[in-house]
């Protein structure tokens, strides 16, 4: 069957772009296989195998999950999904009958499979992930697996093709791909690979670019780019992005760690001074997400005197906490401790990008702690309003996530807050303990219940925690759940909550609202506002608690949940 004329693939491009990244894990993740057991790997015990290639059995990156990536990035940042369509196509739509109706526009950008390159120090690790009750601070029985996850450090070669049918098309389709792969630069919420995302893992950067243009209409351009095959494309890519400027292949721009950056000095190389100038204006395209952050400094320790004052403790004032987020001991420690504290690998830039073990804040326990004291936060205010009622729980799950266990037959809900990355902790020390078990009866030590842990004293960790698309309800409970952790903070992290461990203070938050790029952000110190009630942080802190207590008893009955 010949397709519908407007479905044809286009006339063949008069340009092409051949680009590669060097995508640099910053955290843990998880990619997941397509298959419940992977074709090349033997049964085991492993619940979620990683994705791997089935000849070499090597880990891979899918250039449907990077492009599907890219995608969402890009039509996020600019809301424009003509400009989408047009980089990356557009997917099959409904007809007025029903009927599926062919893609109007294929994708302009190839994108091939990615291979992962562990670091020396590192491998891949088999995890146990477990379900934490928000409710109770505690693994849920039964509510355990076992995951595959590559570590820290790992790297992956990217290798993009971008086709361009003419010359005038050229400066938009490089904008529209730069603004793509701008959430590739490890700030912001940007590009997420992996599973559990919204817990921390799987952030990533492109620390280094390379590119090349070959212009088909012309004789030595098309044999330049058609008299190579796939395996020399990719090792030429390889090597641009590790070899010094000076020995780039003729053609190859010396790798940059900035697209746009290198795109301008390509182009100008061409003889597109235009272009390159379109792009360096258009390329600065102002976000249009409008979503929040919320950045806070977490102490493990004690306030000395939590109710003596309403007002937020300095850390020199603090008494520093234990902690322990329960994982197998250090190498060393195997034959001598039963426990440790969680360590992860860290990409720590020192020129050399070496990878070293940190202990961490935790990443589903510290997640599960923020939304048990929002949950109770709102639920206690909702209870105080109008008495018993269930509004608060369905808003509660809009924004946290919906628990299906109390939902049956309910699909399951995202959340809309998310933790940026998994926070390693800065400072603090380790300090091992050996506990026994006293018989509740006669208070004689048991025998044989004698334990050694290694659990980490005091430190502190930078946490930024993203919103998506926030109103003044959500950021009214961010303010009460940062009073919450500055001044008497309730709830704890981790194990050995019953002999006070796993207390957190907040000792700085700052809630910074993005609008759709037409207004400038705007900054409330949440702690400041504690400090000083009638100061302008406080005046706009407390006007949001009236949108909050408006949404969780349901005054407003007109749609859903924001």
């Amino acid at each position: 069957m010949t397709a519908p004329e407007d479905a044809r693939d286009p006339r063949p491009a008069g340009l092409v772009w051949e680009f590669a990244a060097r995508l640099l894990l910053l955290t843990d993740t998880h990619v997941g296989a397509a298959r419940a057991t992977p074709r090349h790997a033997a049964e085991s015990d492993v619940h979620l195998h990683l994705d791997r290639d089935p000849r070499s059995g090597a880990p891979r990156l899918r250039a449907t999950t990077l492009a599907g990536l890219l995608r969402h990035e890009l039509l996020a940042r600019t809301a424009d999904p003509d400009g989408t369509a047009a980089l990356l196509g557009s997917g099959d739509t409904g007809g007025a009958d029903g009927a599926r109706v062919p893609s109007q526009l294929p994708s302009a950008l190839d994108v091939d499979d990615a291979y992962a390159v562990l670091p020396d120090s590192a491998a891949v690790s088999v995890r146990v992930g477990t379900r934490v009750d928000p409710a109770t601070g505690s693994v849920r029985p039964g509510r355990m697996w076992r995951w595959e996850a590559l570590p820290a450090g790992t790297v992956f070669t990217a290798h993009l093709r971008l086709r361009v049918a003419a010359p005038a098309d050229e400066a938009r389709l490089l904008t529209l791909l730069v603004l793509a792969v701008r959430g590739l630069g490890g700030d912001g919420p940007g590009i997420r690979i992996g599973g559990r995302s919204g817990r921390g893992h799987g952030a990533v950067r492109a620390d280094r670019w390379a590119a090349r243009r070959h212009d088909l209409t012309d004789e030595h351009g098309w044999f330049a780019y058609h008299a190579r095959d796939w395996g020399t494309r990719w090792d030429e890519g390889a090597e641009a992005l590790t070899e010094p400027p000076e020995a780039s292949p003729p053609g190859a721009a010396p790798a940059e760690p900035d697209l746009a950056a290198l795109l301008d000095a390509r182009l100008r190389e061409h003889g597109r001074a235009v272009t390159a100038a379109h792009l360096a204006a258009r390329s600065a395209h102002t976000d249009r997400r409008r979503r929040a952050e919320l950045r806070m400094e977490l102490y493990v320790a004690e306030r000395p005197d939590p109710v003596s004052t309403g007002r937020p403790p300095a850390p020199r004032d603090l008494r520093p906490g234990l902690l322990m987020i329960g994982d197998a001991p250090a190498d060393g420690r195997l034959a001598e401790a039963d426990r440790g504290h969680r360590r992860r690998p860290f990409v720590v830039d020192h020129g050399d990008e070496r990878v070293l073990l940190r202990p961490v804040l935790g990443d589903t326990a510290l997640f599960a702690l923020l939304k048990r004291v929002g949950g109770r936060l709102v639920r206690d205010a909702c209870e105080h309003l109008v008495g018993e009622g269930g509004r608060w729980r369905q808003w509660h799950g809009h924004w946290w996530g919906a628990d299906t266990d109390h939902r049956p037959g309910a699909p399951p809900t995202p959340s809309r807050i998310r933790l940026r990355a998994t926070p390693p902790l800065d400072g603090g020390a380790p300090l091992t303990t050996t506990r026994l078990t006293v018989d509740a009866l006669f208070g004689d030590a048991v025998d044989g219940h004698l334990f050694t842990t290694d659990l980490h004293c005091g430190g502190s960790a930078r946490v930024v925690v993203d919103v998506t698309e926030p109103d003044d309800a959500v950021r009214g409970m961010l303010a009460l759940l940062v009073r919450e952790l500055a001044t008497v903070p309730l709830d704890t992290l981790g194990a050995g909550a019953g002999s006070g461990q796993g207390r957190l203070v907040a000792t700085r938050a700052v809630l910074t609202t993005h609008g759709d790029g037409r207004a400038p952000a705007e900054e409330v110190d949440l702690v400041a506002a504690l400090d000083d009630p009638d100061g302008r942080d406080a005046r706009t802190a407390r006007g949001w608690l009236p949108a909050l207590h408006t949404r969780i008893t349901g005054s407003d009955t007109e749609g859903e949940p924001r």
